[in-house]
């Protein structure tokens, strides 16, 4: 068969040109505002691929280099299908410049041309561009847009775009990603209004975001107050940073501002793409819990246009996880971030019956080898002694060379003087004085 024509999706008009630099924000930065310098110690989106079915990405972007996969566009035709699949080709890859500011908020890498960061800078994106614009685009051809973005190994999907009324073929295409175990994130919408923000107001639901099994988000101020135009309602999930942020812009280069829950989406499936990479056993469910148990309640409690409240991505990333059969008491520590305290555990001895037996015998049998090396040399002496008491011969001489070692002084006068004399009354002859041996040693000498 011949293989139809290229459909032409070349841009009617150029792209917004984007400024040199970033727009100042109101005050800290996405950076500052969502702890990010916390979660990248843990986490950078390794390992994971978010789909984006949006209106092209422009990957010449120097922040989005070597970001972007292969990508493909869906194109709206009358055939059977009602939609045609192909590669879009450059420079035509983004004309609104929309899905280039989602995918950099998702994964953008901060280079010195470019220095806004995205919320996983370790992701990747995958693009399906909806060429004729996701308003113009029929059922079909949104379904096919979902399901080609699913593919491939996407484990997180992003739809930034919310429609006023549920479509059977885009229902049925984000159940088809959820049964697949990928998580979808939408927006909640910008038709809220002053009445809305009251609570006197009715916001319509809006799809995708309000189909089971898809995490609705809803936008804050960089204040922390709920975004008056995002929608309200029992099915918005939690929110993140959705006015006037900075954003990559199309063309190639530069950046701009923009609002609304279309820019606070991406930062959620960007905080599941952190969730994922350091916690790959969880599933899409599970990452879903996380965020939403995780987030920062805003004004104290649940806000029909914030859900559980802003994301946390170093919360979602540090939660620790619950059992599903745990105690009401244990329950209320887990909601209050306190880890519930532990029965203390009741004594055990040390040793049982036998074990204490065998330690008391080993303790008597050293002891007894102990004494006996300490009394083999007495034994040794007693033995040479015949077993007497006293010293051995050996001993006496060693007593009496001592002794004179004692006295050398009496030793050397009685060699010169001679022995001591005789007590009175004794019969010894009395010794020769000195001083005549000296006089008759000198008379016989002349």
């Amino acid at each position: 068969m011949k293989k139809p024509a290229r459909v032409d999706t070349s841009c009617r008009q150029a792209p917004e040109k984007g400024a040199a630099k970033p727009p100042a924000t109101k005050g800290a930065g996405l950076v500052e505002r969502l702890g990010l310098a916390q979660a990248w110690d843990l986490a950078q989106g390794e390992g994971v691929t978010v789909g984006v079915v949006d209106s092209g990405v422009d990957d010449r972007h120097p922040g989005l280099d070597g970001v972007v996969g292969t990508a493909a566009e869906v194109v709206t035709v009358r055939t059977k299908e009602g939609f045609r699949i192909q590669q879009p080709r450059s420079p035509d890859l983004d004309c609104e410049g929309h899905g280039t500011a989602v995918a950099g908020l998702i994964a953008a890498q901060r280079t010195a041309d470019s220095p806004l960061p995205g919320v996983a800078p370790g992701a990747r994106v995958r693009s399906v561009r909806v060429a004729d614009g996701v308003e113009n685009a029929s059922g079909e051809a949104l379904a096919a847009a979902i399901d080609r973005a699913a593919a491939g190994g996407a484990k997180i999907l992003n739809l930034s775009f919310a429609l006023p009324v549920d479509r059977a073929p885009v229902r049925a295409a984000v159940r088809r990603a959820v049964q697949g175990d990928v998580l979808v994130v939408a927006a909640a919408g910008n038709e809220g209004s002053a009445e809305d923000a009251a609570g006197s107001g009715s916001a319509p639901k809006t799809y995708p975001a309000a189909y089971k099994g898809v995490l609705a988000v809803g936008a804050v101020a960089a204040d922390g107050q709920p975004m008056q135009k995002s929608n309200r309602g029992d099915w918005v999930d939690l929110a993140a940073y959705g006015e006037e942020e900075a954003v990559l812009a199309s063309g190639g280069r530069g950046f701009r501002s923009e609002k609304g829950t279309s820019f606070a989406a991406p930062q959620v499936a960007a905080a599941a793409a952190l969730v994922r990479s350091r916690h790959p056993g969880l599933d899409a469910g599970e990452v879903a819990d996380r965020l939403v148990a995780s987030a920062a309640p805003v004004g104290g409690g649940r806000d029909p246009r914030t859900g559980a409240g802003v994301v946390d991505p170093f919360g979602a990333l540090t939660q620790l996880a619950g059992g599903e059969d745990r105690s009401d008491a244990e329950e209320h520590a887990s909601d209050q971030a306190v880890l519930p305290v532990q029965p203390v555990p009741e004594p055990h001895p040390l040793l049982e019956g036998g074990a204490r037996t065998a330690v008391v015998w080993s303790a008597v049998l050293l002891l007894a080898v102990v004494v006996s090396l300490l009394g083999a040399p007495a034994v040794r002496r007693a033995a040479r002694r015949g077993w007497r008491a006293g010293t051995t011969a050996a001993g006496r001489d060693e007593q009496h060379r001592h002794a004179r070692r004692e006295q050398p002084a009496a030793h050397a006068l009685e060699r010169l003087t001679g022995p001591p004399a005789p007590p009175p009354g004794s019969r010894s002859t009395p010794a020769t004085p000195l001083a005549q041996t000296v006089n008759r040693r000198t008379h016989r000498t002349s």
